[in-house]
C-alpha cells in the first residue's frame, strides 16, 4: 500500500515547545520539594497534561490535592512564559508537501483549544485535520489518536506516514500500522528504536518522506533504521 498522507505530532515537531513545557513542570514541582529530571518528563511526551501530573506525582508520592495543584501551576507557569518556536527547515519542509497537495494532520496529547490558536496564528492551510487530547477517550500511546487522524484525512492507516519525537507517540502510531518517522528533538535515537525510521533534523526528515511517498509497496527492510 502506498503512502499517502502525513500525520505530524505537534511540541516537539511542528512546534520546539517541549522545553517550555519542561520548565513550567520543573518550576510546579519544586514547589512541592520534587526535582523532576527532563528524560522523565520526555519519554512521557505525547500523554495529556492530567495524565502526565497523575503519573508523576504517583511517582513522588504526592497526594491527590497536590498533583491537581501542581497541573494548574504547571499550565499558568507555561502560559506566563510560552514563546513560539520552530524547528530548522520545518516550514520549508511543509510548503513543499503541501504544494505537492500531500493531505498532512496534526496528532498530539496537547489541548485543542492551544493547539488551534497556534495553528491559526502561524500557518495558512497546511494541516486538513487536527487530533488532540480531547477528541479521543484513549490517547497516546493509544492508537486511537492516529485512526481518528487517518480516518479524517480520509485514508487508510497503513498509508499514513507519522513524523513522532517520543516513545509514546512511536508505539501508538505503530500499533495503529503506520509507518513511524522519529526525530530526535528532545531524545536520542535510543529512546526511539521502534520507529521505522530515526533523522537527526527535518532536512532528514524531508528527504525521508519523499522517498515513502514514491514508494508504491511499502517498505524495503533493508532501509529500516538508517
Amino acid at each position: 500500500m502506498s503512502n499517502k498522507g502525513i500525520l505530524f505530532d505537534f511540541d516537539g515537531v511542528v512546534v520546539k515547545s517541549m522545553e517550555q513545557h519542561f520548565e513550567a513542570w520543573q518550576k510546579a514541582f519544586a514547589e512541592k520539594g520534587v526535582q523532576i529530571t527532563p528524560q522523565e518528563f520526555f519519554v512521557m511526551e505525547g500523554q495529556g497534561v492530567e495524565t502526565i501530573a497523575r503519573i508523576l506525582g504517583e511517582r513522588y508520592n504526592l497526594t491527590d490535592e497536590d498533583t491537581r495543584w501542581i497541573h494548574n501551576r504547571k499550565v499558568n507557569y507555561y502560559n506566563q512564559f510560552m514563546t513560539i518556536e520552530f524547528y530548522d527547515h520545518f516550514h520549508e519542509m511543509l510548503h513543499r508537501l503541501h504544494e505537492k497537495h500531500i493531505p498532512m494532520g496534526i496528532v498530539t496529547g496537547g489541548t485543542r483549544s492551544r493547539v488551534v490558536q497556534i495553528i491559526r496564528e502561524y500557518f495558512d492551510d497546511e494541516f486538513d485535520c487536527i487530533v488532540t487530547v480531547d477528541d479521543v477517550i484513549n490517547g497516546k500511546p493509544h492508537p486511537d489518536p492516529f485512526l481518528k487522524g487517518a480516518q479524517l484525512l480520509k485514508l487508510d492507516p497503513g498509508q499514513c506516514i507519522v513524523v513522532e519525537n517520543a516513545p509514546l507517540g512511536i508505539q501508538g502510531a505503530k500499533r495503529a500500522g503506520m509507518t513511524v518517522i522519529a526525530v530526535t528533538t528532545t531524545l536520542a535515537a535510543r529512546n526511539l528504536k521502534q520507529a521505522d525510521f530515526i533523522c537527526a533534523d527535518f532536512r532528514e526528515v524531508e528527504a525521508r518522506i519523499e522517498e515513502l511517498l514514491k514508494k508504491t509497496s511499502g517498505i524495503h527492510p533493508a532501509l529500516k533504521k538508517q
